[in-house]
């Protein structure tokens, strides 16, 4: 019976050490534009930054976009070069993965942040959630 427990107790220990693994390896820590005054980041050192693209200032430049983000405190210029999203807007949430050089966030990969309501193309509008209309 103790052999039991044990082998019991080691195989819960073991289910608790690989789901909290995993989550950590799936989890996206990403900073906002105001943390990055609090932090140290090297040049080559690679980050995720995630705010909201300021309207207006989305530009295609060299085949580069360029935009700037903020957080609602301080603004960063971004300059992205990679695929850019379908769902991709001014005023639209995004977290951009890519490396800081003189001040400007070069990113080469982008998740935009949206909500869960969807308009299809005959204007009809339906929420993701909840699956109804």
């Amino acid at each position: 019976m103790k052999k039991n427990f044990i082998i019991v107790l080691l195989g819960i220990g073991l289910i608790i050490y690989a789901s909290t693994v995993i989550a950590s390896k799936n989890t996206i820590y990403y900073y906002t534009t105001s943390e990055t005054q609090d932090i140290e980041i090297t040049t080559n050192e690679r980050i995720k930054l995630g705010g909201f693209v300021v309207e207006d200032s989305v530009t295609q430049n060299d085949g580069f976009t360029v935009f700037t983000i903020t957080d609602g405190n301080k603004e960063i210029e971004i300059v992205f070069d990679g695929f850019i999203p379908e769902l991709f807007q001014e005023n639209m949430g995004v977290i951009l993965d890519g490396v800081f050089e003189n001040n400007t966030f070069v990113a080469d990969d982008m998740l935009v942040k949206h909500d869960n309501e969807y308009v299809s193309s005959d204007g009809e509008t339906y929420d993701v959630k909840n699956y109804s209309k």
